[in-house]
């Protein structure tokens, strides 16, 4: 089964105080333990270092520890889905006709994705943004 990891998945459950920590962890471990084929978006690579290195923790995750979760616990297992420019055309005009704007925009590129690869699975932590997005893939967008 091809799962395709969004970012608030990884953040999850790479800290143990989120409220997704439980739910989502398992479901990285099936990918590790190669019982699920994982894919990531090149895009939430980013946003997971992002989501990481700003969010208000004591300690603060530095940069290189943010660097090390993402080395050891996605490039070594996940694959990892790159964009054209005809994606990203596709993308634009697919979000301005649909009147979406801000941040769920982004969601768009990890549908592309979807869409390139035949995945079987979304796993989010916000799946009415990606339903909002991308109505036809209500069907395998799920919380872990």
């Amino acid at each position: 089964m091809k799962v395709l990891f969004d970012s608030s998945i990884f953040v999850a459950a790479f800290l143990n105080s989120h409220p997704g920590h439980t739910d989502s962890l398992p479901w990285l471990q099936k990918v590790k333990g190669k019982e699920l084929d994982g894919v990531i978006s090149a895009h939430s690579l980013v946003e997971v270092y992002s989501v990481l290195t700003r969010l208000p923790l004591s300690p603060k995750i530095s940069s290189p520890l943010a660097l090390h979760l993402i080395k050891e616990n996605i490039l070594n297992d996940f694959e990892i889905i790159t964009y054209t420019k005809k994606d990203y055309i596709k993308l634009l005009e697919n979000l301005s006709n649909s009147n979406i704007t801000g941040g769920a925009s982004y969601d768009g590129l990890i549908l592309i994705a979807a869409e390139k690869l035949k995945i079987d699975k979304i796993l989010t932590l916000n799946i009415d943004d990606f339903i909002r997005v991308s109505p036809q893939f209500v069907r395998i967008v799920q919380e872990p």
